[in-house]
């Protein structure tokens, strides 16, 4: 379990220390504060600096864009994994760029740009040597520049800066046919839109026929106690292959099965949550503004289940809202579980960003005499 948090040059995020995390951490504050890009740094240590991830979070903002009135620039220095890096800018060969880790950890790593020299090596095999900045001053040929990790005294080169897109996707999946990516930890995102249907089905799939079944079961009868078992099912009125998959529910007194999102999107919502949850453990669960779909008597009993089955399972949850009502039943069910939570605000001034963090009591005060905390 993380204990604390330190981002440096991401995205927002010049420097951003988060002194304390609990076992479930709730993060507000206001539009562009950083919620969703702690929630991304957060993914990105999860995942050891993954290519694929690196590429999913340009996507997911549609930052990797391009036109016919606008090619792709064929500079490494217009790659789009620039917009990673706090101003949007790409760092130079030796120049520090994005550190991520535990503030008291000496194994953070380090993303940034690094140049290296092709050379054949006396048995003919070609070889990339590592150049410094000086050196590239001098008339040196057969250069590549690459986006690189470093970890204490490991580098591994993330992939060349002069690639497009597709061609890295491809060469990532070649890699990790090759070797299991060796991440820090397991973890799932429930994004604001809720998870892809196919994964979605995948991870009930693992869920399915096992002891955590009726903890998901039991979960959906907050909003509607007469849901008796959920199930996959092909739809070939579905053209997409992959996608052809939905959820039915089964519902006491009602002979045939009904389709989840029939149930509205509250249901919908805490499904999601709730087998992410339960396929995170020993990782970290990621959901970004909780309360969407979600009525608000309802949350202070999803939190409730979230600390208990986060515990249970061995799960450190990272939540957003922008709801005061979401705030009150997570302050409600921290108040019942006072050593597993956590509760801070990204405060933003200037290109600036400070983690205000509350204690358990000051919340409370704070709900109680109205005070704003998003």
């Amino acid at each position: 379990m993380l204990e604390s948090f330190e981002i440096n040059n991401f995205r927002l995020f010049q420097h951003l220390e988060i002194g304390r995390l609990g076992r479930v951490n709730l993060v507000v504050g206001k539009n562009n504060a950083g919620k969703s890009t702690f929630l991304e740094a957060v993914q990105l240590y999860a995942s050891n600096a993954s290519p694929t991830v690196l590429l999913d979070l340009l996507e997911s903002r549609q930052e990797n864009w391009f036109s016919e009135a606008q090619p792709q620039s064929q500079n490494s220095l217009g790659n789009s994994v620039r917009h990673l890096f706090f101003g949007h800018r790409l760092p130079k060969i030796e120049e520090d760029g994005i550190s991520i880790g535990e503030i008291s950890s000496n194994m953070k790593f380090h993303i940034s740009a690094a140049a290296y020299q092709r050379n054949n090596n006396d048995e003919g095999r070609l070889k990339k040597i590592s150049i410094s900045d000086l050196q590239l001053e001098e008339d040196i040929s057969n250069i590549e520049f690459f986006l690189v990790v470093k970890e204490g005294e490991r580098t591994r080169r993330l992939f060349s800066l002069e690639k497009d897109e597709k061609d890295i996707r491809r060469r990532s999946r070649l890699f990790y046919e090759r070797q299991e990516p060796e991440f820090k930890y397991i973890w799932q995102i429930v994004s604001t839109e809720n998870m892809p249907n196919r994964k979605l089905a995948a991870l009930w799939d693992l869920t399915n026929l096992t002891n955590l079944e009726s903890e998901v079961i039991s979960a959906l009868g907050l909003i509607d106690d007469r849901v008796s078992g959920v199930a996959f099912v092909e739809d070939i009125s579905r053209g997409r292959v992959g996608e052809n998959r939905i959820s039915l529910v089964k519902i006491k007194g009602i002979d045939e099965p009904l389709p989840l999102k029939s149930m509205g999107d509250g249901m919908t919502r805490l499904f999601h949550i709730v087998v992410a949850l339960v396929n995170a453990r020993n990782g970290l669960l990621l959901i970004d503004e909780f309360e969407n779909g979600l009525h608000w008597s309802v949350q202070p009993k999803v939190w409730d289940i979230i600390f208990q089955l986060s515990e249970k399972l061995n799960v450190q949850v990272f939540a957003t809202t922008h709801s005061r009502d979401c705030i009150k039943g997570f302050d409600q069910i921290w108040n019942k579980y006072p050593t597993l939570g956590t509760f801070f605000r990204l405060d933003a001034k200037g290109d600036f960003i400070k983690a205000i963090e509350y204690t358990s009591e000051t919340l409370t005060d704070a709900i109680d005499m109205d005070v704003e905390v998003r």
